[in-house]
């Protein structure tokens, strides 16, 4: 019997993939992966919006391979057959990792050229672990929406407004949006990764088990163990931040002194809080070296996993004191994260409201040329990459 089930779902996958092979789908997939490639090329947006729109691409192949037996016509077959729902989305997301490999080839390719010196391994990681999550939702919403016009909108109404979205809204959705760690590929957030990999393996056990695909093992325990891991991995990301968050706010501040500049910091490691305090104490001597007469400040600086705005202030001033709050990887990078320099300038150097307008334009320069000397000099190595 078991060899029987093994041949019949053998034959089963061959039929579906002498279907996938077919000239029409090899035709859309082909036009598909031309467009997205010349969209690579030549539409020179963001980041953020050039990489949502691959995983658009990806989810889309596979949402063709998930749906191709509707529109061939062969449910019926398919609904008959031995091979069970949970075994047909395994091979559909194997398919769907050959289709999409030139893709991911090219999205990583795409990172390694907006940031070369970052390890290649964190690149592999983060393309990988977004790759397989853009495949399982392709799945996932070509198993339960029976309409293909309709399930193609739903992965749009996803993935484009992940591009066109601020960073910090992506953070808000951290456990599910499969762009965040671009915005700090240096530093990877592991708990955005298990939170991919949780949703990645719940489209898995409900793809299963909410198929509009009669029977075809259901009621196996493979879904349904599926769908649990994934809710206990969901829950233990919620948990570690929610522990994290308490045990930063109950803890007392550390302090570390770089020339006249006091940091005070929790939440982040000893290094990091010196690469705040040599870059301030940098940028407020450039200024005085300036003739200027700059304000001295301590940094505050406290880490949380998670904010309770929904875009909560990052600078607030009180009194001699900057109190900077820290809630997503972007803000700990000083390459192409945040710009601090720029941010402190106006602080450091706040602008006098009685000035005329070349006066404004004169002094707008001079931040400017504060900024690019301290970049130049790049203190403690915090800019790992220079620009023109």
């Amino acid at each position: 019997m078991d060899g029987e089930g093994t041949r019949m779902n053998g034959i089963i996958v061959r039929f579906w993939l002498q279907l996938l092979l077919r000239r029409e789908q090899a035709v859309t997939w082909l036009v598909s992966l031309s467009v997205v490639i010349l969209f690579n090329l030549f539409m020179h947006e963001g980041i953020a919006i050039t990489y949502s729109v691959n995983l658009l691409f990806v989810a889309f192949f596979s949402l063709q391979i998930a749906s191709i037996h509707k529109r061939n016509h062969t449910e019926p077959f398919l609904y008959i057959s031995v091979l069970p729902t949970y075994r047909l989305i395994t091979y559909q997301l194997y398919v769907s990792l050959i289709l999409s490999f030139p893709l991911l080839l090219m999205m990583v390719g795409l990172l390694w050229k907006s940031f070369p010196d970052v390890s290649l391994w964190n690149l592999l990681l983060i393309v990988l672990s977004s790759v397989i999550f853009a495949i399982m939702s392709g799945i996932f919403v070509g198993q339960i929406v029976k309409h293909f016009g309709l399930a193609f909108t739903i992965l749009i109404s996803i993935y484009l407004p992940m591009g066109l979205m601020a960073w910090s809204y992506n953070e808000k959705f951290r456990y599910i949006s499969p762009i965040v760690n671009i915005f700090n590929p240096y530093m990877i957030n592991w708990r955005n990764l298990i939170g991919l990999l949780g949703c990645s393996l719940l489209f898995y056990g409900l793809g299963t088990l909410l198929s509009s695909r009669r029977g075809g093992g259901k009621k196996s325990l493979i879904p349904w163990i599926s769908t649990v891991l994934a809710c206990s991995l969901l829950i233990g990301v919620w948990g570690y931040e929610r522990l994290f968050n308490e045990n930063v706010q109950t803890s007392s501040f550390k302090k570390i002194t770089v020339g006249q500049t006091q940091v005070k910091y929790k939440g982040i490691s000893s290094y990091q809080a010196k690469q705040f305090a040599t870059l301030f104490e940098t940028l407020y001597q450039v200024a005085k070296k300036k003739e200027t007469h700059p304000v001295r400040y301590t940094l505050e600086i406290t880490r949380m996993h998670s904010m309770s705005s929904f875009e909560p202030k990052i600078i607030v001033q009180n009194h001699n004191k900057l109190q900077i709050n820290i809630y997503s990887n972007k803000l700990l990078e000083f390459n192409f994260g945040m710009d601090w320099a720029t941010k402190w300038i106006d602080y450091i150097l706040p602008q006098s409201t009685h000035l005329s307008n070349e006066q404004v334009d004169a002094f707008k320069h001079l931040k400017n040329d504060i900024i690019i000397e301290v970049r130049e000099k790049n203190p403690g190595n915090v800019y790992t990459l220079q620009g023109d």
